[in-house]
């Protein structure tokens, strides 16, 4: 969000505020973000550096600020041509702003190689969207429009907007649609943001149902659920009357949809599988972002929600069964099996 341009005056920021937030918060060792030991938080760790020394640099500011992470970037590239747990898009948005910190003048001490190998990172990755014909392809590209900006036919990706003005819930990309491609309704939901958080906004907003359906659910499993009954019928009450509007903070979201759809039915609410039709098919899923992600967590979850039958003939939870477990079994023979900490609840 601090790369966001000022409506009408693209020399100041939008957000002064999320500008103020980077000068604040720079870690010690020069980076930007959460630490974790895991290789895949090195490599948030190193794009949001990224990000934050490139915004720096935008706006004119905090030189001292740009050098450390610079020199952070410098002593840590190697991770960005590392192939094992990349995040989602990596590949396509570090290489996209590394093209254009060296477009706007940064100074990066790095082995012109490595600069090479990293563009060709994002090559690759276009050349096999290029060639990838499943549906849930622009789903995905809409997803990582930070890091492909003008190339994206943006009358497509408007359709994933969501009736929040925000593109999968998701402040990074929905700053990317105002950058590249002026929305207002996208406007007012960063203006949201920023009037609900200040300068530190959520990677992912809103948040609350998904969270509070899984800590109902984790409540559930371990058997202290009645100590909190009042506050879990709060939020199944509450998830009730968005299910019963078709409200998009569910249908829109498989995972919570599934998770919804469960505990609902679990705690006895009258809901109809009618509300899983749009995920009935393999098809329907696989054109999703979730499914294009072959997402082990969502995948799990329709399958626990087709094993809620109250009749021997209900065709869309027997679909979404027969689907989901042969997913699931495809995971399980595979090596994603060792990594994913999830398959324990798959094998338990």
């Amino acid at each position: 969000m601090a790369l966001v341009p000022l409506p009408r005056s693209p020399s100041s920021p939008c957000f002064p505020g999320c500008v103020e937030w980077i000068l604040q918060n720079q870690h010690d060792n020069g980076s930007w973000g959460i630490h974790e030991a895991d290789s895949s938080a090195k490599k948030d760790l190193l794009l949001s550096t990224l990000a934050c020394v490139v915004a720096l640099k935008k706006w004119n500011i905090g030189l001292e600020h740009i050098r450390r992470g610079l020199s952070f970037i410098e002593r840590n590239i190697s991770i960005a041509m590392n192939k094992i747990d990349t995040p989602i898009g990596f590949d396509i948005i570090f290489p996209s702003l590394l093209s254009t910190a060296i477009g706007i003048g940064l100074e990066l001490t790095i082995p012109q190689t490595d600069v090479d190998g990293i563009l060709h990172l994002r090559e690759e990755e276009l050349k096999r969207l290029a060639g990838d014909k499943s549906c849930g392809k622009d789903a995905y590209m809409a997803y990582i429009a930070e890091g492909l900006g003008n190339q994206l036919d943006w009358n497509e990706t408007m359709k994933f907007q969501r009736k929040n003005g925000s593109f999968f819930d998701s402040p990074s990309t929905t700053a990317a649609s105002v950058i590249f491609n002026y929305d207002e309704k996208a406007l007012q939901y960063l203006d949201l943001l920023v009037s609900h958080f200040g300068s530190a906004v959520p990677t992912v907003y809103p948040i609350n149902i998904q969270f509070q359906l899984s800590l109902v659910d984790s409540l559930q499993k371990v058997g202290i659920y009645k100590q909190f009954s009042s506050e879990i019928n709060d939020i199944l009450d509450m998830t009730y009357s968005l299910w019963l509007q078709r409200d998009e903070k569910i249908v829109l979201d498989i995972t919570t949809c599934a998770m919804a759809f469960r505990l609902l039915r679990m705690n006895g609410y009258d809901v109809s599988s009618d509300g899983m039709s749009h995920v009935a098919e393999l098809s329907s899923f696989t054109s999703s972002l979730k499914g294009y992600l072959n997402d082990t967590k969502c995948i799990l979850e329709l399958y626990k929600a087709s094993k809620l039958c109250l009749s021997e003939d209900d065709v869309i939870l027997d679909n979404i069964a027969i689907w989901s477990a042969s997913l699931l079994k495809e995971k399980l023979c595979s090596n994603e099996v060792q990594r994913e900490p999830i398959f324990a609840e798959v094998l338990s």
